[in-house]
């Protein structure tokens, strides 16, 4: 009996041994594969050029400044004849030598030299103021001819513009001239780049031109023209 019982506990404690040696596997635990996917890459834009920007800026605005000159007042006594004109200018008159065999005296008085503005005083009876007319009407373009009184005196006004330059002549008509029967033709030639303001001065000085009789002629104001020989 001894010997059963004691076989019996060898025969336990082998089991109890056994079964603290076998270990049961652990299951089987999912793994996950790590697929590295493509980073998706956004397309940067083609690059754009600049537009270009023109930038307008505004030209330079010049500023031309007209010196009003005082006025001088002259008169031509023996031509009967006044009229108002810048004081710095240098008024004279000289008599023009005609081609040989013509009668009359002719008289040129410069106000602006080199013929920028001069006036042409002659005997009525030569009949030069026909002359004058002719020769504006060759101007190019052809001259606007309209017909004017200042200061009682009636004239036939030709006007002609061309390249940046402006042509004027003034004719006396011989109803309108002086009582000692001379006629005059006021001439002038403008800049109208370079002396923008020549015209409206110019027109001044034609609008003070008149003629004076001899019973006035002592009361009539200004400097005497120089007489040029």
């Amino acid at each position: 009996m001894k010997h059963f019982i004691t076989g019996i506990l060898i025969l336990l404690i082998a089991l109890i041994l056994l079964s603290g040696c076998t270990q049961s596997s652990p299951a089987p635990q999912p793994y996950t594969t790590v697929v590295t996917q493509p980073v998706a890459t956004t397309a940067l834009p083609a690059e754009t050029p600049l537009a270009t920007v023109t930038i307008s800026t505004p030209q330079a605005v010049v500023t031309i400044l007209h010196y009003i000159v005082p006025t001088k007042a002259w008169k031509e006594s023996d031509l009967h004849m006044a009229f108002e004109a810048p004081q710095d200018w240098n008024v004279t008159t000289r008599l023009v030598s005609l081609p040989e065999g013509s009668q009359g005296l002719v008289y040129k008085t410069e106000l602006v030299a080199n013929d920028v503005f001069y006036i042409m005083t002659y005997p009525i009876s030569l009949n030069g103021d026909q002359a004058y007319r002719d020769t504006f009407r060759t101007w190019d373009p052809a001259p606007i001819q309209t017909t004017v009184t200042i200061n009682g005196i009636t004239y036939d006004r030709f006007e002609s513009s061309n390249d940046g330059k402006t042509h004027v002549g003034y004719v006396v008509q011989k109803g309108s001239a002086s009582d000692i029967g001379f006629a005059s033709v006021l001439i002038y030639t403008t800049d109208d780049v370079s002396r923008p303001f020549d015209k409206a001065d110019f027109e001044k000085v034609v609008s003070s031109f008149t003629y004076f009789t001899s019973r006035n002629a002592e009361t009539v104001t200004g400097e005497e023209i120089p007489l040029v020989r």
